[in-house]
């Protein structure tokens, strides 16, 4: 009797054992979705496939990551299925955070979707990386720019430009179609992205003079500056010196607006000033109605103005994201470059007839100049995009496209480098 007595009690404790474990499980899923997820997910049919959206919705990067979410959604409400099945998209919050983006890859990754988009913000995404391709899931960035996200790691692609392409097109714009001869660069001290971009430009300056056989470098003035009142002062009368014609200056708006205030005191409002992509985010837009008479230029997705830059799919991008945000919602290079990722990740699994991650990332490696929104795709083998680059102005108050590059931009990889 004792013994069967103490068995009963054992396996009951066994079964509130076990108990707990599935209430401890449910608990943590639980947990997870309330902390990160802002959709349930439909398990109604086998025919439904899910694209994880891996995004900031709170915190530093939330209005990139927010736009780079309504270009995704407008694009799954337009093509909403793909191979007879329905694609749902499962939002995750990386909350701009290296830590919070660490736990939410790893649950995202756990609701296994056939691919993912994102992130926005270099760090955030440096940390999905390792998961994604130990989980061999390919995934897109819409905008990080790091070299080391797609260069380490086979299942990551970019929608966007590295920053030394960014660079390459830079170099177009003012040696090729401005004809500039007195090219001046100011960049911020210790400036890693600055530091990129310039090494683009720079490189594609000394093929430009190779090409020519000449040995006088257009490039009249390279200086860091720390943007103090006396620093600008100082810089102001090196541009006169110079004849500066085309300024370099891959600054943030805070800064360029001291130095815009400076210039125009200079009078040297004639000079070209040639930014970063950052030129076209709300900020600077904002601030540039302080500086009516500066002329600027950035490289940037706009998918408004320049004809060589437009396709059908950027005309219905820009129809239906008015039909569904309204009028008075810009989208902006985010929600574009979202939007293309979107449609890149579809017209893979189309073409791979399987939603087998391996199959599907070879896919996107075999892409040939896909039309999207902002342009015609093409990656290469470590999964950058080989594009034009397309060069912007601010017109009323709107990112507007002024220029697109006759040739596209190889990414470069850091040497030294290893998995």
């Amino acid at each position: 009797m004792k013994n069967g007595k103490k068995s009963k009690l054992i396996v009951a404790m066994l079964i509130m054992a076990m108990a707990m474990a599935m209430l401890s499980a449910c608990t943590t899923l639980d947990s997870f979705k309330n902390t990160f997820l802002t959709r349930d997910t439909d398990n109604d049919g086998k025919n439904v496939i899910r694209i994880g959206v891996f995004e900031p919705q709170t915190g530093r990067y939330s209005d990139a990551g927010q736009s780079e979410i309504k270009g995704i959604e407008l694009a799954n409400s337009i093509y909403h299925s793909v191979n007879g099945y329905r694609v749902e998209l499962i939002k995750v919050d990386t909350q701009s955070s290296t830590t919070a983006a660490e736990s939410a890859i790893q649950g995202l990754i756990e609701m296994k979707p056939v691919a993912i988009i994102g992130s926005a913000g270099e760090a955030t995404t440096l940390i999905a990386s390792p998961y994604v391709d130990e989980a061999k899931i390919p995934a897109i960035t819409p905008s990080a720019t790091n070299p080391l996200i797609t260069q380490n790691y086979r299942y990551y692609f970019r929608a966007s430009m590295t920053s030394s392409q960014m660079g390459e097109g830079i170099a177009d714009y003012t040696y090729s179609h401005l004809a500039s001869r007195h090219i001046g660069i100011i960049t911020a001290q210790n400036d890693t992205a600055a530091t990129a971009l310039i090494d683009g430009f720079n490189d594609k300056i000394k093929s430009y003079m190779k090409e020519s056989k000449s040995d006088d470098s257009p490039v009249v003035m390279s200086e860091a500056s720390d943007f103090s009142e006396e620093d600008i002062a100082k810089q102001i009368k090196n541009i006169k010196k110079k004849s500066v014609d085309t300024m370099i200056v891959p600054i943030g708006a805070e800064t360029m607006d001291a130095f815009f205030s400076a210039i125009e005191k200079a009078g040297l409002t004639n000079i070209q000033f040639v930014g970063t992509k950052d030129w076209g985010e709300t900020e600077f837009i904002e601030m540039m109605k302080n500086h009516p008479q500066i002329k600027v230029a950035f490289p940037y997705q706009s998918v408004l103005g320049n004809t060589d830059n437009i396709t059908k799919e950027s005309e219905r991008f820009q129809i239906e994201y008015t039909n569904k945000y309204g009028s008075n919602d810009v989208p902006t290079e985010h929600a574009a470059l979202g939007y293309d990722s979107y449609l890149l990740l579809i017209n893979a699994i189309h073409n791979a007839k399987s939603i087998d991650g391996a199959e599907i990332r070879d896919s996107l490696l075999e892409l040939k100049n896909v039309k999207c929104a902002t342009g015609s795709f093409t990656f290469d083998e470590n999964g950058n995009t080989l594009r034009a680059v397309n060069i912007s102005t601010i017109r009323g108050g709107k990112v507007v496209s002024v220029y697109v590059t006759k040739d596209a931009a190889q990414a470069t990889e850091l040497e030294g480098i290893e998995n």
